[in-house]
């Protein structure tokens, strides 16, 4: 995957981490530019705030996809262990399969048009 569509994908999986912080716990997890930390100082503050909420499936979820993405395993699927197309991964950064595989898995789903069930 291209660095520029990690790095957005990236934002978009903090930016959903900050977001379940702070409406569900009410913490407020700063954006990186705000405080002029570098981005790895960040990303470790933000781990820690995840790691003190692990009942939440979505945060530990969110987190697994942090992981992957700082272990270069991000964005390839669980089945055929191909690359997950971006626009699939910018609509649902957490996709774990490629749209061939989620075919096979899921026969209602449709390039993207039908998601899986959410979590609530």
């Amino acid at each position: 995957m291209e660095a520029k569509n990690l790095a957005v994908l990236r934002n978009e999986i903090f930016t959903r981490v900050r977001s379940i912080l702070y409406e569900r716990y009410g913490e407020y997890v700063p954006d990186p530019l705000v405080e002029n930390e570098t981005e790895g100082e960040t990303v470790v503050k933000t781990i820690k705030r995840v790691e003190s909420f692990k009942a939440d499936e979505d945060l530990l979820d969110l987190f697994e996809a942090i992981e992957k993405v700082f272990s270069g395993r991000y964005g390839y699927c669980l089945f055929c262990r191909k690359e997950i197309e971006f626009s699939k991964l910018m609509k649902n950064p957490l996709a774990k399969f490629c749209d061939g595989c989620e075919r096979i898995l899921n026969p209602n789903y449709v390039s993207g048009d039908v998601q899986p069930e959410e979590k609530r």
